[in-house]
């Protein structure tokens, strides 16, 4: 699926000045979408709510829809089949709001560069949420997962470096990020009635699951094909983020990393990478699309794996285990420490 959350560009339409990520819906379905869905809701927002607060909001929906959709392997029959339509429900509810606050901003006159940000920032996270949503509620194998979320997320962050080095905000016509999450929606309310009926460990079920995974990564290198064509001497950028990315897949696959911990590393790569993009092009400023922290978190957690003995602490927990949990700390607060320092440019000037 593509991996633009956002309303965004189409061929051949180009930004002068890096100081906007909004433009104009064109895909007919996605108009017909926000025409039934999003514009009743919007007509009747007052507008004393803060476009920010559904940004947050609706963050916080991808969250627990993302965490209904991770658990439901784990859960019984009836409890599964519940936790499936309700990562549905979530994600028609996180599409919804992922439009509605752009929208309410520009209707009640709220536009700001810190809104903005907020936005597409947090997209950064909920890009690679959504696929690590719907390949682990398949329960595709482990290589599955990786290639799948990984190629998914590399989409967006693709987009963005060409947008920072170019000016380009450029979507390919595959599809569109509002099509992608009303069709993953119906596909978690399919597969809760599908799987309620039908035994998920079965041999045509795996092979089709399988099939659904190739089929879905050559359409999302086919979207990333689309903007390498395009990045020329800055596919650079690119290429170091889709190496961090898979070092972390590849961990998970050799057993230096859970399911887990693949994920949240795989969000919080993109929440860094990605994330800054969205704030530096905001603000005009350069960004090589590198954090040399990252990459010692990467060699860390593989010499603990590969090169030390089990070194349990008192409980018997392993010490080993910590360390991607505080790579992902470390991504949060390097982006925390960025938009603080920055805050004053990007909030509202007083009337």
């Amino acid at each position: 699926m593509a991996s633009d959350l956002s309303v965004a560009r189409r061929v051949g339409e180009q930004s002068d000045e890096h100081d906007s990520f909004e433009v104009e819906p064109n895909g007919k379905f996605e108009k017909m979408i926000i025409r039934l869905l999003c514009e009743p809701i919007a007509q009747r927002l007052p507008a004393r709510v803060r476009p920010n607060t559904i940004s947050l909001i609706t963050h916080g929906i991808a969250w627990l829809t993302a965490a209904c959709a991770i658990s439901s392997p784990l859960l019984p029959r009836p409890a599964r089949t519940a936790a499936l339509v309700a990562a549905g429900l979530g994600t028609l509810g996180s599409m919804i709001g992922d439009c509605l606050d752009g929208m309410h901003a520009r209707r009640t006159n709220q536009c700001s560069k810190l809104g903005e940000m907020m936005d597409h920032w947090l997209d950064a996270i909920i890009v690679p949420l959504v696929t690590l949503g719907i390949t682990i509620a398949l329960e595709m194998p482990p290589w599955a997962v990786v290639v799948v979320s990984t190629t998914a997320t590399m989409i967006y962050q693709a987009q963005l470096v060409l947008y920072h080095h170019t000016g380009k905000f450029l979507h390919p016509d595959t599809t569109n990020g509002v099509e992608a999450q009303f069709g993953v929606s119906i596909g978690y309310v399919a597969l809760a009635g599908l799987l309620y009926f039908v035994d998920r460990h079965q041999a045509w079920l795996d092979l089709a699951i399988a099939v659904l995974a190739v089929g879905g990564t050559l359409v999302q290198m086919r979207c990333n094909w689309f903007y390498y064509l395009r990045l020329g001497r800055h596919l650079k950028y690119h290429l170091m983020f889709v190496g961090m990315t898979f070092a972390f897949g590849g961990l998970y696959l050799l057993g230096g990393l859970s399911l887990y911990e693949f994920a949240l590393c795989l969000v919080f790569t993109s929440f860094r990478i990605s994330g800054s993009y969205v704030l530096f092009t905001l603000l005009r400023r350069p960004f090589g699309g590198m954090d040399m922290g990252i990459v010692v978190w990467l060699l860390a957690i593989a010499f603990a794996h590969f090169l030390l003995g089990p070194t349990p602490t008192t409980d018997g927990f392993k010490a080993q285990a910590l360390l991607p949990y505080g790579a992902c700390l470390y991504m949060i607060i390097r982006n925390a420490l960025d938009f603080a320092r920055q805050y004053e440019r990007l909030r509202p000037s007083s009337p």
